[in-house]
């Protein structure tokens, strides 16, 4: 047996937790799925593909030496039966909830993990890396449940489905992973919207640009603080962004400091309507058209014209 192993969606605690006195090695599981294209038909070669192209696009790196990495990350997981326990350090934002429910799902089957896979509380409210070492010492690990490795492998499934209703009722329920419900609704929020074809992120954007952020380091320091539910990246403002200087209709100018057309000003007012352009929201193909959209008055999801 090898020793216990910390798994994090980031690099952020690597040189923390020895320093915090805590023992054991150290992995990182990097894959963003909170973000792009989620569709899973099981074929982990496919999903590679596809997550690799998306992430490489979006960050300007070699498709090939991401695909390498992810598949180095994914195969990883395939070896945890052989750690003496393994803690997973994931908070309560979309990005970590989303990463947990897709690792749980890949380990959902693995009966040899059953009580070794150990989940670090989180509180709600702040990241690992803001605690002290003290705090950080002082965190007791509880060994997951058979409910909670299920319910994320289901929840993962809703989410990789081009019909996001199966998710909807999902986050409605009581679920044993405490923060799940929650960044999924948040996820869920990202869809347009009937009021004016929005999605939350692009709305939060718009409004902080027509509050005066005219580059991304301000945009980021007006939108993260203010979304405690999906803790934006830079990486994330600068999709969101470029989606919204898009086409002839775009919502922001193409060029320059960061300030809305006459559009964008009239889709945030409330007296014109985005159509966006066409990207995935996990599983969901979100289209100018949109079959699917986040229905605010309902706080659910409801069918479009293409559905």
């Amino acid at each position: 047996m090898t020793p216990l192993l910390h798994l994090r969606c980031g690099d952020d605690l690597r040189g923390r937790l020895q320093g915090a006195g805590i023992a054991g090695e150290y992995a990182c599981f990097a894959d963003p799925v909170c973000v792009g294209p989620a569709q899973d038909d099981g074929d982990l070669m496919t999903w590679l593909g596809m997550r690799a192209r998306y992430v490489a696009l979006h960050t300007g790196q070699d498709a090939a030496a991401v695909r390498q990495r992810l598949g180095r990350e994914y195969a990883a997981l395939n070896g945890l039966h052989r750690r003496e326990a393994v803690w997973l350090w994931f908070e309560h934002d979309l990005w970590d909830q989303a990463a947990l429910m897709r690792i749980l799902s890949l380990l959902a089957e693995k009966r040899l993990l059953r009580g070794r896979l150990m989940l670090v509380p989180a509180d709600g409210r702040r990241v690992f890396p803001a605690l002290s070492d003290a705090e950080l010492a002082a965190l007791q690990p509880a060994p997951l449940s058979d409910l909670q490795i299920e319910q994320a492998a289901e929840a993962w499934a809703a989410f990789a489905s081009p019909d996001p209703r199966g998710l909807d009722a999902l986050s409605r329920r009581a679920l044993a992973l405490p923060f799940l419900a929650a960044a999924l609704r948040r996820h869920l929020r990202d869809l347009p919207w009937t009021t004016d074809g929005l999605g939350e992120t692009e709305r939060r954007v718009l409004r902080a640009i027509a509050d005066g952020a005219g580059d991304e380091a301000v945009l980021f320091d007006a939108i993260y603080p203010a979304d405690p539910v999906f803790h934006v990246t830079d990486l994330i403002l600068r999709e969101t962004v470029g989606r919204l200087r898009q086409g002839p209709n775009r919502l922001v100018m193409r060029e320059g400091p960061l300030r809305l057309t006459p559009r964008g000003a009239a889709v945030l007012a409330g007296t014109d309507r985005h159509r966006p352009p066409p990207r995935f929201q996990a599983g969901v193909h979100v289209l100018p058209d949109p079959p699917w959209f986040w229905d605010p008055t309902q706080a659910a999801v409801v069918a479009g014209a293409g559905a």
